[in-house]
């Protein structure tokens, strides 16, 4: 079985519309096709209008299922149409990538989701993976299933930055997977009568020459539509431009001969569990590597572990996470700190960048939370109105969880996993 991850941490790519609709181009032509979601915003299955209701078990339980006994489908595969089939998000994907998971604890945790679709490949010609909007377990689970994988670029303002950035750091991931992995840039949401749009689609070219797809996906309102009705271009407006474009990329994607998964590719442990660079706790790819390894010390001084708190067990004692109580204009510029609004988490930043954070106050989201940047302070803020209690979380930045490196209050899983951490105390709740 062929299997094309689509990735992309830039959000408004395109990168699930191609998902949905490559997949029901290929159907409708006859060719077996699964669709993965992999992406926690579960939107294949609103897009192909699966009722998310109507959804007990998806990817996420059955990546966590003991696939060493065989692996039951059961109510996990929808089928959407005929030849097409949906293998969705659930509310548990939100959080298998936190340090309680589930995930973490696995020996075999970057190979999960390869090992299910071993399990399900003869019945499907191709599988088409609709990653995660960030670089994490998730997406290197997709890729070292993958055989190819698609990257859905705009052409938009900054969408040429934003590729180089991308290509380099998927680059990196399959240089630690070991294997080849055949890589392509998809132009998407492209106006062809724009003038900007036609110089970054050129430029686009000039520095990806070998790599760029000799067509485009084209900005069009059936697209928009369709999706907010929960159909396929293929069902809503057959017959238009629109599907045109994807029946130009399904042409293009099955003249390909990929490179095979070879014998052994599947249980294999990645190159990442070896100890990265002293260069690369400041990359994408080295905080992952160093996310994939239980255990693994950082260059920066760790404090003792301690416990992984139950879900409710109240403030933990003084000794092990301190509270961080300092106010706005304290000594404390960065980090967290309690306001009247809340608690602010407070970050330095670049315009450009995107900042966010996880934590297990809104279900480990990397999305749930944004932090606004301000750019008369030139510092990217976010509060949020929290009870007293004990909290961890991370920084997301460009799509990479990190640890605070403005809060010294870290803490170690069972699993190596390492988060920031503080308590807010009922004496100095807002």
């Amino acid at each position: 079985m062929r299997t094309v991850a689509i990735v992309n941490q830039k959000g408004g790519c395109g990168k699930t519309t191609t998902a949905i609709n490559l997949a029901s181009v290929l159907a409708a032509r006859g060719t077996r096709t699964l669709l993965v979601d992999m992406d926690p915003q579960s939107h294949c299955a609103a897009g192909l209008g699966v009722p998310e209701s109507c959804i007990e078990s998806g990817i996420a339980e059955a990546m966590l299922s003991n696939l060493d006994q065989g692996f039951e489908a059961g109510n996990k595969l929808w089928e959407v149409s005929r030849g097409l089939d949906l293998l969705p998000s659930t509310m548990m994907l939100a959080g298998l990538e936190s340090p309680d998971g589930g995930l973490y604890s696995l020996p075999d945790r970057d190979r999960r989701l390869a090992k299910v679709l071993a399990h399900v490949s003869p019945r499907y010609d191709i599988c088409l993976v609709d990653c995660s909007p960030s670089i994490g377990l998730l997406t290197y689970n997709a890729l070292r299933a993958a055989t190819q994988a698609l990257i859905p670029v705009e052409t938009g303002y900054f969408s040429l930055r934003g590729a180089k950035r991308q290509w380099g750091t998927i680059q990196s991931l399959i240089e630690r997977i070991g294997r080849p992995i055949e890589c392509s840039m998809l132009p998407t949401l492209h106006n062809p009568d724009s003038r900007l749009s036609s110089r970054i689609l050129d430029a686009l070219g000039q520095h990806f020459p070998d790599h760029l797809l000799p067509l485009v996906i084209r900005e069009h309102e059936p697209l928009r539509e369709a999706a907010s009705l929960g159909q396929p271009i293929t069902e809503f407006a057959p017959g238009s431009e629109a599907e045109r474009d994807f029946l130009e990329l399904a042409d293009w994607l099955l003249s390909l001969e990929p490179p095979p998964m070879r014998l052994g590719d599947l249980d294999r442990p990645s190159s990442s569990t070896a100890p990265p660079p002293e260069a690369m706790p400041n990359t994408r790819v080295g905080e992952l590597a160093m996310r994939m390894q239980a255990g693994l010390k950082q260059d920066v001084p760790t404090p003792a572990p301690v416990p992984s708190p139950e879900p409710s067990p109240g403030p933990p004692a003084r000794e092990q996470v301190a509270a961080i109580v300092t106010p706005p204009g304290g000594a404390m510029t960065f980090g967290v700190i309690q306001s009247e609004q809340g608690t602010c988490f407070r970050q330095p930043g670049q315009p450009e960048q995107s900042l966010a954070i996880s934590g297990d106050f809104n279900g480990w989201s990397t999305s749930a939370t944004p932090m606004r940047y301000d750019r008369a302070s030139g510092l990217f803020e976010a509060t949020v109105p929290l009870p007293p209690g004990q909290y961890r979380y991370q920084v997301v930045v460009d799509g990479r969880s990190q640890v605070d490196a403005y809060n010294d209050q870290v803490m170690t899983g069972e699993t190596g996993a390492r988060t920031s951490c503080f308590v807010i105390e009922a004496s100095s709740s807002p």
